[in-house]
């Protein structure tokens, strides 16, 4: 070794590196100044660096979540308690999507002011677009505050946006933001289904008296999904745009995305689900609980996912995590609010139902969560991997050792979780960000703040 060489800071030797893409192996990673310096078979001793044994333990780059909801719940706190709690599962980085019918600077700043006193991990943002208002505002907030990603909901027709103070979607207004995406060279988070179906089956099911938590699958069926997902292709096809499918839930998306994917061949279209639609299904015995959108499905549509995952239909696995106190699902399931928690359970609902029940590779967990996310937004050069030069984003995992997602222990907002009392594995016993420790055996450690606001560069594609 070179004697000269900068001193590390970190020294995390003798656990199982896992890398996306590359059999894990057992080496040690050193750390200097936030960044990954090499990662060794053996590391020299370094008395002045703070040593880690990871022995027994396998070692993921950090969870990249790309999709949650801060705030929805409890305002801007959600800053301090949701990144703390994802952390507990793994995550390093998380992007936070806000919705705002007026001028988006303002918010963006309050948001990045908040996160940057609070947060535990890093963050970044997307924005919804809504409006001919907020298309203008793309080069400003792209020059301003690095932002390259944004969302559109299909879904607001009609009145289905009122809440946020937003007219309904059409067409027209779908062509001007796939366009204008396009041209800023941006990628564009998409929530595709077709309202008006759902609108005349909803209505139908009112009728007959239907409550429960399949009625809002029956609601929302497969093929409201699958349809809106053809129209994406195409519109993407045509008009050059970028596009990230958000939360997809059913075999029948599945295979228009993968007869999409083979009719044209410069198509960029990137996929996610969520953890809930590979663990839980709408015969969920917490019932209106189980609430959101899309909904949860039947059990073959579940196992059609795991087999998108496996194959690599699927690029991404992300939480849509929102808050949820219990109170919000009171009354009946047309009325109580969608959305639960998920951002902590990503890593351990893919270790548990994954990687130990059905044998996904752990490098492909990776793949899912870290290098594809970083990918996707141009954060390759800085996360995403286990490699000299990167941030030294790291989960140290027990794949041995149970625990629930007890809302309690997590310090999240919410005062419930999905899986309940179910014990999963595959908890971070270890976290850090950038070389700083921020959870130490399963409790964290990070002060408020800790997190850096991740600027994006132009994606490296979808």
């Amino acid at each position: 070794m070179n004697s000269t060489r900068t001193p590390a800071n970190l020294v995390i030797r003798g656990g199982t590196v896992v890398r996306p893409g590359q059999p894990p192996r057992i080496a040690d990673i050193v750390v200097n100044d936030g960044m990954i310096r090499e990662v060794v078979d053996q590391a020299p001793a370094d008395q002045d660096a703070m040593t880690v044994d990871a022995t027994g333990l396998h070692i993921f780059p950090g969870v990249i979540d790309l999709h949650s909801h801060l705030g929805a719940g409890n305002g801007l706190q959600e800053y301090e308690t949701e990144t703390g709690a994802a952390a507990l599962g793994g995550v390093t980085t998380i992007f936070n999507i806000l919705a705002d019918a007026g001028e988006y600077a303002p918010t963006v700043a309050e948001h990045l002011e908040a996160a940057g006193r609070t947060a535990k991990i890093d963050f970044g943002l997307h924005l919804t677009l809504m409006s001919k208002e907020h298309l203008q505002e793309l080069p400003k907030l792209k020059e301003e505050f690095g932002i390259h990603a944004y969302k559109y909901f299909m879904s607001f027709r009609g009145d289905e946006g009122k809440y946020l103070g937003v007219e309904g979607t059409d067409d027209g207004k779908m062509f001007e933001i796939f366009a204008t995406v396009a041209a800023n060279n941006a990628l564009l988070f998409v929530h595709a289904e077709n309202p008006e179906i759902v609108w005349a089956l909803r209505d139908r099911l009112q009728a007959e008296g239907r409550t429960d938590l399949a009625a809002w699958d029956d609601a929302r069926p497969p093929f409201a999904e699958a349809e809106a997902v053809r129209r994406v292709a195409y519109f993407a096809q045509s008009l050059g745009t970028r596009v990230y499918l958000v939360h997809i839930s059913t075999s029948d998306s599945i295979e228009q995305i993968k007869h999409s994917r083979a009719e044209f061949p410069d198509l960029s279209l990137a996929v996610e689900t969520c953890p809930h639609y590979l663990t839980h299904t709408r015969d969920y015995a917490g019932r209106i609980l189980g609430k959101v959108n899309p909904p949860l499905r039947k059990a073959e549509h579940r196992d059609a996912l795991w087999q998108a995952v496996s194959d690599g239909v699927v690029d991404t696995v992300a939480s849509d995590h929102v808050s949820r106190k219990r109170s919000t699902k009171e009354g009946t399931i047309w009325t109580a609010s969608a959305g639960f928690p998920g951002s902590p359970t990503i890593m351990p609902s893919l270790i548990t139902h994954g990687h130990l029940e059905r044998g996904l590779p752990l490098e492909r967990i990776a793949e899912l969560t870290s290098r594809r996310p970083a990918e996707l937004l141009g954060l390759s050069s800085i996360k995403g991997d286990i490699a000299p030069g990167l941030d030294a984003d790291l989960a140290l995992v027990d794949l041995s050792s149970e625990r629930t997602a007890d809302p309690e222990w997590l310090g999240t907002n919410s005062d419930y979780s999905l899986p309940g009392d179910e014990p999963l594995r595959g908890w971070a016993r270890h976290v850090f960000v950038r070389g700083i420790e921020v959870v130490r055996d399963h409790a964290v450690v990070a002060e408020p703040g800790t997190g850096n606001y991740v600027r994006r560069t132009p994606a490296e594609g979808a």
